[in-house]
């Protein structure tokens, strides 16, 4: 497939910049906007796109026919991943934690309507994801070997990962800001953002699962493999998980639905959410210098929000 018909499978919009004109901001003198993400593509959402975008073409370039990963029952990129497939004619394998449930969740379910097939790993067999000896034995087990496979890593970061993710602070406009944040999983998002800003630019990850200090060495690795060799401004913040990973409570679900009520900025409860409810508190504690400009990026992940019914329609 020629990279003019890749282009033409996937149509993809031009983000936009929204101000957050938050009251916290204001008294600070804070410039805060939002690289709408979320709007990037309809089903490929948010930083996935630039995720999966340098991983489809090498699954393409290198004869692939079925493109496998790992993730949650609510995962993103378990989301992303069978959307791709679909647009593409591609076969798509989703090894899933934990058993399967009696009742798929939105995320599952909407997969497997895309043509994505499901297998689900126990815990231990789950945690050995990573080792290329579990993916021969997953390979041999659930996917004829007459089949050509691309694996892709949970949450979709890898080098290719890195090389799309950097695009999106090598964008002029994102030039301007003085701090950038996004949520952490796996560090594939920070990696490029922190690659492909500019030196006067300090890029900020918040990580939403607890225990996130580990994601350091992860980033720095991703920074090292890549080539980076100029020393960049970056850190994280480890203490906006919100108890750990899908972690949520009444108060942060009452954040969300306020920030989307008072700023038309819909956030998800896992990731974005998050992320903003950090900034300002950030803005709030004084650690983001008055007169800065600051940009947070929206990941999107909004189809998370329907395992929350109660609170997202």
């Amino acid at each position: 497939m020629c990279t003019d018909t890749f282009n033409s499978q996937f149509p993809t919009f031009i983000p936009p910049f929204q101000s957050l004109s938050h009251s916290l901001a204001r008294e600070k003198n804070i410039q805060l906007d939002v690289l709408r993400l979320d709007l990037v593509h309809p089903k490929i959402s948010g930083n996935k796109w630039y995720k999966l975008k340098y991983n489809l073409r090498a699954a393409i370039t290198h004869g692939a026919d079925c493109i496998a990963s790992f993730g949650g029952a609510f995962s993103n990129h378990i989301h992303a991943l069978a959307a791709a497939g679909s647009y593409l004619g591609l076969e798509t394998m989703g090894f899933i934690r934990g058993h399967k449930p009696k009742l798929l969740s939105p995320t599952l379910k909407d997969a497997a309507e895309m043509g994505m097939q499901l297998i689900y790993l126990d815990r231990a067999s789950y945690q050995e994801k990573h080792l290329p000896e579990q993916r021969s034995i997953l390979a041999n087990q659930f996917i004829d070997n007459s089949r050509s496979v691309y694996w892709v890593p949970e949450g979709g970061s890898n080098l290719l990962a890195v090389q799309g993710t950097q695009e999106i602070a090598e964008n002029e406009q994102v030039k301007q800001f003085d701090y950038i944040f996004a949520a952490c999983g796996t560090g594939g998002t920070l990696a490029g953002l922190i690659k492909g800003a500019a030196n006067h630019q300090q890029i900020i990850g918040v990580p939403v699962l607890k225990g996130g200090g580990f994601l350091q060495g992860v980033i720095e690795g991703f920074l090292r493999d890549s080539g980076l060799e100029e020393k960049k401004q970056w850190h994280l913040w480890l203490d906006g998980h919100w108890g750990g990973y899908g972690k949520t409570n009444e108060q942060l679900h009452q954040f969300i639905l306020s920030i989307e009520k008072d700023y038309a900025l819909p956030l998800d409860p896992i990731y974005t959410g998050k992320l903003v409810w950090r900034v300002l508190e950030g803005i709030k504690r004084d650690e983001i210098p008055a007169g800065s400009r600051v940009l947070i990026i929206h990941s999107g992940g909004l189809q998370g929000r329907r395992g929350f019914p109660q609170y997202y329609k």
